[in-house]
């Protein structure tokens, strides 16, 4: 129902924090950056989100986040407070993230909005269903 079918995470495990780095700058849109922090705990990632979330951007969110997953980050945050532009497409999209973890025993939190994503929540009525 939402977001993309190979979201199911397959649980895959060995991904270096060095392949990860060079993944994530490597397949950023040029309009939109995904910066990671890792918590001392390991578990937990924040990737900090800037820029526009749109159709064509929001891949690149999208594989970074599930490439995380499968290298054993089993609670993801997303720290959205400097996009500019969010699309519902894009919103789908983390809805079916959140769903994914969910399913593999894991757990998506959006920790901070910026107003534009907020609006795009509110407009498509989407408040309840991701959380924040």
């Amino acid at each position: 129902m939402f977001g993309h079918p190979y979201l199911i995470l397959r649980g895959a495990r060995g991904v270096t924090e060095e392949a990860m780095e060079s993944f994530v700058s490597g397949s950023s849109d040029p309009r939109l950056t995904i910066k990671p922090t890792r918590p001392a705990d390991g578990d937990t990632l924040t990737l900090a989100v800037a820029g526009e979330l749109d159709v064509h951007s929001v891949s690149a969110l999208c594989d970074t986040a599930v490439a995380y997953v499968e290298s054993g980050v089993r609670r993801l945050c997303l720290d959205m407070t400097e996009v500019t532009f969010c699309d519902n497409g894009s919103l789908y999209m983390l809805l079916g993230l959140q769903h994914a973890l969910h399913t593999a025993n894991g757990d998506l939190t959006v920790t901070a909005i910026s107003n534009p994503v907020e609006r795009a929540l509110t407009t498509h009525g989407l408040n309840d269903l991701l959380r924040l």
